[in-house]
């Protein structure tokens, strides 16, 4: 409809205003007491009254012309066919009192020129012969329609720039409000860090756009029960790894004590490496338990931090201190370069714990690459610590992959003391990368 209407409106608004006004001006025409003449008619009827003169004495022309009816500012003058001016009437005054015909034919073009009808007729009388000439101004003339039409235009292009103007305003204020609803549903799909479901719109109208709205409230809905139904999975799998974990510990602690009662009894070589495969594997499990437990907490944000500007550099080089011996006795390449000293807001025991997990990843994942590295650097006007190793990469497999809890629980742990990693793999090896987040870096898990 509003289509129709903008290719519509200019042609129906000119020819209804046309009919409306011509309407308007015909009733008009009914009110006023103005005559209104037909050039045809006057000179019809003045022929018609010079006619009647004809054979008469001067001064009975003359008489009779000047009880002539006139109109405003028309005027009437006799010349004879000398060129004698015999009587003038009217605003006449600037008229020669002697004429001839090539002052005639000048005065007739002139008049014609300045909006005057002119109109003459000739009379034969008694005593002399001429023409009598009548002058009217065109204002005057026409019909009632013609008349009135031109002394009111203005009213015909006012009401034609009204009626368009009201439609440019009413189609602006359409589209307005049209473009302030789009932007009210646009501003209700942003969420913000904290708002993971956008809210509910309230449906004023029941057009186009609010069974958008209505689309979206049902949207919305879907997600708030998925997200309801999330949180219900989530704290039921948080119960099951709590639950597993404290489980789990005890077969664990029984297994773990017999082992050790059997490495009091003298046992042959293949008894003793299936004994130690048992060890390795429930401290493994211990390991797996425990990063279960610290990932429920730390994803509840149980596990309480203590952030302080610590030297970082010294709580790696006694991490590494008490890794070392377990690197060399599996044969690791060991390089240490802590030259730069690096300050940094964090909890001294939660960066041990992120070190000691990626430690233990690379004695796990890249024992056959044989070399760790950890260096203080700048790049890029930052100070960062790069841990590298010789191993296959993250993203290959390995026989004691696990789920990447001990790398989530890392990630975890440095977000909330503001801090990132970086990994880039090669097939040289993986350089991992701690830095300080930038400004703005979202700082939740």
């Amino acid at each position: 409809m509003i289509i129709l209407l903008s290719l519509f409106i200019f042609p129906i608004s000119y020819l209804g205003v046309n009919f409306l006004y011509y309407s308007v001006i015909m009733q008009l025409g009914n009110f006023t007491s103005e005559e209104f003449y037909e050039p045809e008619e006057i000179k019809e009827e003045w022929d018609t009254e010079i006619a009647s003169l004809e054979g008469l004495t001067n001064d009975e022309i003359l008489s009779h012309l000047e009880n002539v009816e006139m109109l405003p500012e028309s005027l009437v003058f006799w010349l004879t066919d000398e060129g004698e001016m015999l009587m003038s009437y009217g605003q006449a005054d600037h008229l020669h009192k002697e004429w001839n015909v090539s002052q005639a034919i000048d005065y007739m073009w002139k008049e014609q020129e300045d909006n005057y009808f002119t109109t003459l007729s000739y009379i034969d009388g008694a005593e002399s012969s001429g023409y009598v000439v009548l002058q009217i101004p065109e204002s005057y003339l026409g019909s009632e329609w013609e008349v009135l039409r031109d002394r009111y235009s203005f009213v015909w292009f006012i009401t034609l720039g009204l009626i368009w103007f009201l439609f440019v305003f009413i189609s602006w204020v359409f589209f307005n409000q049209l473009r302030k609803r789009l932007v009210r549903i646009q501003k209700n799909m942003e969420v913000s860090k904290n708002q993971l479901v956008p809210s509910k719109m309230n449906v004023e109208k029941d057009d186009e756009i609010g069974q958008l709205e209505h689309s979206f409230n049902r949207m919305v809905k879907q997600l708030q029960e998925s997200r309801e139904k999330e949180k219900t999975e989530e704290i039921i799998r948080k119960r099951l790894i709590a639950n597993l974990s404290h489980d789990l510990r005890t077969p664990l602690s029984i297994i773990n004590g017999h082992s050790h009662k059997l490495k009091q009894y003298n046992l042959n070589p293949r008894a003793n490496e299936s004994l130690k495969i048992i060890n390795d594997k429930v401290n493994f499990m211990a390991e797996l338990i425990d990063n279960l437990s610290s990932y429920t907490v730390l994803s509840e944000g149980k596990l309480a931090i203590n952030k302080q500007s610590l030297n970082i550099t010294t709580v790696v080089r006694s991490s590494i201190i008490a890794w070392y011996p377990i690197f060399e006795e599996l044969g690791f390449d060991i390089e240490v370069d802590l030259t730069l000293p690096i300050e940094w807001e964090v909890d001294e025991i939660w960066l041990r714990r992120v070190l000691d997990n990626l430690f233990q990843n690379v004695q796990r994942h890249a024992r056959e690459g044989k070399y760790i590295s950890l260096k203080t650097m700048k790049e890029r006007g930052t100070a960062v610590l790069k841990i590298g190793d010789h191993g296959p990469g993250m993203t290959t497999s390995s026989k004691l992959s696990g789920a990447g809890i001990g790398l989530s629980i890392v990630d975890m742990m440095l977000q909330q003391m503001n801090l990132k990693k970086t990994v880039s793999d090669s097939s040289e090896g993986t350089i991992i990368t701690i830095l300080p987040m930038d400004e703005g870096e979202s700082t939740e898990y």
